[in-house]
Parts: structure tokens; sequence; C-alpha cells
């Protein structure tokens, strides 16, 4: 069995809202399961990369709280969210989910797009380290 997660997220201003789900390819049957978790996060920090005078990039870190699978916890990361033009975004980065007994570290790489308000949703897929601890392991 294949499990890719997928997850759509949203940046409005300073928030990030992520909603994951679970592809499993079993015996080449594709079965969309239920969301693996959902978080929002919120923007710490973000510093604008410059190449010839004009942004490349921006370098965020968010820190938030979600729900996986029953399992609160709180998240925190970084990433480097880069314009493609005309509106479309490459963002690819790593956090950590923490709960008292526990941590599960991810990356993570997405495509989206802005829209004229500014909001950014992409999707794009987590992979989760192997050495998860507690109950998110």
């Amino acid at each position: 069995m294949i499990v890719v997660v997928i997850f759509n997220c949203s940046l409005v201003a300073t928030t990030i809202n992520v909603n994951t789900q679970a592809i499993a390819l079993v015996n080449t049957e594709l079965v969309l399961q239920s969301p693996l978790y959902k978080e929002d996060d919120k923007t710490l920090s973000q510093k604008a990369i410059f190449v010839n005078g004009t942004t490349h990039a921006r370098a965020v870190t968010f820190l938030g709280h979600g729900i996986a699978k029953g399992v609160n916890y709180t998240d925190i990361g970084r990433a480097l969210v880069i314009p493609r033009g005309n509106g479309v975004i490459e963002s690819k980065g790593q956090g950590a989910m923490i709960t008292s007994g526990g941590k599960a570290s991810f990356t993570f790489h997405e495509i989206g797009h802005s829209n004229s308000n500014g909001t950014i949703t992409a999707t794009g897929a987590a992979f989760f380290d192997t050495n998860a601890t507690g109950k998110l392991s």
C-alpha cells in the first residue's frame, strides 16, 4: 500500500489554514480517505529574499494548532514561498507536530495561486518522518 498525503493550504493575511487528506493506492485502486489532519496556523515572521532588487521569495515561519485523528497538537515550522508568475506560487518547507507526549516531523511541497485580495490557496504533499513518537506515531 502506498499512502500519499495531500493538503490544501490557504494563507489569508497572516493565517494559514490546512486541510489534509490521504490517498491510498491499494492494488492499483485509488481510495480517497477521510482527512488525516486539519490545522490553523499564523505567520510568525516573513522576510523577503531579493535577487537583483526584485523579490524572489519569502521566508516564512508559522505556528498553530490542529487535530490529527482526534489528537490535539501544536505545530511549528518554516517555509519558502516562491512566486512563479501570473499569481502562481510554489512553497516548500518543514515543520513539527507536537503533543504533550510526542512529536512528528514533516516536510512539504505545494503549488498554488494568489487571488486578488492576496489570499494564497495551494495543494501539495507532506512527508512525515518515521521517527514520530507518542500518539502521533
